[in-house]
């Protein structure tokens, strides 16, 4: 599931994601989302991915140092919270969809991290409003040039119903 793992399994992927770059996509089997998944267990997964047995186990060797999260509806509260880890290097979150209003301890770990994050106005499964809370923390938080905000009034694609703005141009 998830566009960019499905379209690099279908040898669909422009060239730009499939060379040079490796993309990590594990999967919350038996879970709803990934919300529900153990944060440690995601970030053991990350630790297997730069090991020898994940090399062995065909994941090429990158530099651990360019790790950037990227997550969606709840992918991108969890991918949040991991940043808090000071594991990534960066962040590229759509459709945010906790409060926005983060812990002091998040904000300082957080502080001059680039995240870079995507909401629709008219999404009818989180508020927009969580999004826009998020950024304006992280900005008073000190990290006003590393955090950049897209903020579209509609769903880029056109979904309506259940899922009318979530998807925020990202599928």
């Amino acid at each position: 599931a998830g566009l960019i793992p499905s379209l690099i399994c279908a040898g669909r992927a422009p060239t730009e994601l499939v060379e040079g770059f490796a993309v990590l996509a594990p999967y919350s089997q038996g879970k709803r989302s990934f919300y529900e998944e153990p944060r440690g267990k995601l970030l053991k997964f990350v630790e297997w991915a730069k090991s020898d047995a994940g090399r062995q186990a065909g994941c090429p060797e990158f530099d651990p140092s360019r790790i950037f999260l990227f997550g969606f509806s709840d992918g991108s509260t969890v991918g949040v919270e991991l940043m808090t880890t000071g594991r990534f290097a960066g962040g590229v979150f759509a459709a945010y969809g906790f409060t926005g209003e983060l812990p002091p301890l998040a904000l300082k770990r957080l502080k001059d991290i680039p995240m870079w994050i995507f909401h629709s106005a008219d999404d009818v499964i989180f508020p927009v409003s969580c999004s826009d809370r998020l950024v304006k923390s992280l900005r008073r938080a000190g990290s006003r040039d590393v955090v950049k905000y897209t903020r579209f009034e509609r769903d880029q694609e056109g979904f309506t119903g259940d899922v009318r703005g979530h998807s925020t141009g990202i599928t």
